[in-house]
């Protein structure tokens, strides 16, 4: 494996991390905590994406004797599939429905930066300065910084790992079948035999997916990017930087981007792509069921047992294919807003830094009640079968270093991600947020370009389709984009002492 070089500004940029985590280990942080002022308990309604839970009523009754007593709080969650959450919030946030806090992403889910512009989330600094302090005390400035758009913090994102390294995870009972050797795999060329193996003899399975297949293709492409390439952003049309040009000259490479677009037709043209992914809106229901042998994603210590959760139970290997990259703005994997349309943002604040900072409610959100949900044996969390409930998706709603180990995980997993998270390769762009308003209406035509070549390597004319979108993006704005984000980020390299 290569060395991973930073300079001294960017070793600086993650400095507060790992001094934040030794706040995490046994923390039960309950600063401030109080009921409101008048005595009575303030509900706050929280929308966030992940798998449907049964028994989410039983858990919550719990959860909110302990929130009513601390902190004056009581929390209304609920949870939409990763298929529906999308539709689910536009309709909410276009309607100006009355909710608190809600779960969002950069690129995935509920994208952070066009809510940010349409006005459907607070500015959070004044709030957290005032009703949440202890957010600014347990987790690193770092993550305040690649939250920021336009000077304001518009998100928290949740604590976790801080870096991006894609790889595959493959089911285990599937490797141990066909006496597949992944710890050895270091390409995607590499995988050959195994998808070949379940294309010929699982025809129930799918050979590779992703956590959702609209994601894939470009997760794929994402994943071929990071050899040479630090991502600036990632609207409409993804802007690059080569990692070896310290001119920092912005552009979305076509020509690179088209190599590794054909690259996934290979994969659909070979058979380990599922037939029906151009016309396909959700499989959810299909990852639930265990029924991809392999997924592309994050790869990430610990992640076998999150994917056992969500992908049917079965056992998994992972294998990465990247080295580690915190990205300009890889914090905002996972975070949650407070929704312009709150009625107490005060308190969603609070409720936010309780996410963050309270070890006794955080777990039980994650894995239930004890004894009921899951028993604790020899430090780890053991899943109780069909009790309802067991979430694990402590990503999702805040600071994952103060989730319990499971049942299967190795001992010091976080603090194994925290090394990587302090030794990652850090983008010299850490931090720089693209201010999106100057381009509005060309990022809305790129995405509408993005949209109408989604998946355009999987067609037999793909050099004609190609061009066309070239084409279309350059008609739509893209290098007007290109131009307004390079003046933006010299901008910022001035400020920064970078160029």
């Amino acid at each position: 494996m290569k060395k991973c070089h930073r300079s001294n500004m960017n070793k600086a940029i993650l400095a507060g991390i790992l001094s934040a985590s030794m706040l995490v280990p046994g923390t039960a942080c309950f600063a401030g905590e109080t009921e409101s002022e008048s005595g009575e308990i303030i509900p706050i309604r929280w929308i966030t994406a992940g798998t449907p839970q049964t028994g989410i009523d039983q858990v919550l009754e719990e959860v909110n004797k302990v929130l009513a007593e601390r902190y004056g709080l009581e929390l209304q969650l609920e949870v939409y599939d990763y298929g529906s959450y999308d539709e689910k919030m536009n309709m909410m946030i276009s309607s100006g429905e009355a909710f608190d806090v809600c779960f969002t992403t950069q690129n995935w889910l509920n994208k952070y930066q066009p809510n940010v512009s349409r006005g459907a989330f607070l500015p959070l600094d004044d709030l957290i300065e005032e009703n949440a302090p202890e957010l600014k005390n347990i987790l690193p400035e770092f993550l305040f910084e690649q939250a920021r758009v336009g000077g304001s913090v518009y998100a928290i994102p949740n604590y976790q790992i801080c870096y991006d390294s894609f790889g595959f995870m493959m089911r285990k009972d599937l490797v141990d079948k066909y006496e597949f050797d992944w710890e050895n795999v270091k390409s995607v060329e590499d995988m050959y035999p195994f998808w070949d193996a379940v294309r010929d003899n699982e025809s129930d399975l799918y050979p590779v997916g992703d956590l959702s297949i609209q994601a894939f293709e470009n997760d794929f492409v994402a994943m071929k990017m990071m050899d040479g390439y630090y991502k600036v952003a990632d609207s409409g049309v993804p802007m690059y930087i080569k990692k070896d040009d310290d001119t920092y000259t912005v552009d979305w490479f076509p020509e690179e981007m088209k190599k590794h677009l054909a690259e996934f037709g290979e994969l659909y043209n070979n058979g380990y792509i599922r037939d029906d992914i151009i016309t396909l809106q959700d499989d959810s229901a299909d990852i639930t069921a265990g029924k991809y042998a392999s997924r592309l994603g994050i790869v990430k210590p610990g992640g076998e047992i999150e994917q056992k959760q969500l992908a049917g139970g079965f056992d998994y290997v992972q294998v990465s294919l990247t080295e580690p990259v915190v990205n300009a703005l890889s914090a905002r994997g996972a975070m949650n807003a407070v929704s312009s349309s709150s009625e107490h943002p005060e308190a969603a604040i609070k409720m936010i830094e309780v996410m963050n900072t309270d070890k006794e409610i955080f777990n039980m959100l994650n894995f239930g009640i004890e004894d009921v949900n899951y028993t604790m044996e020899d430090g780890f969390v053991k899943e109780i079968p069909d009790s309802g409930y067991f979430f694990n998706s402590g990503w999702a709603l805040g600071n994952q270093f103060n989730a319990y180990l499971v049942e299967g995980q190795k001992e010091g997993v976080w603090e194994e991600t925290m090394e990587i998270n302090n030794h990652a390769d850090v983008s010299p762009l850490s931090g720089f947020s693209f201010h999106e308003e100057p381009m509005a209406t060309q990022m809305a035509q790129m995405s509408s370009v993005a949209a109408e070549y989604k998946f355009m390597s999987l067609y037999d004319n793909f050099d004609e389709r190609f061009e066309e979108y070239v084409t279309k993006m350059e008609q739509a704005g893209a290098e007007e984009y290109k131009a307004e984000l390079q003046k933006q980020l010299d901008e910022w390299l001035t400020a920064n002492g970078k160029k």
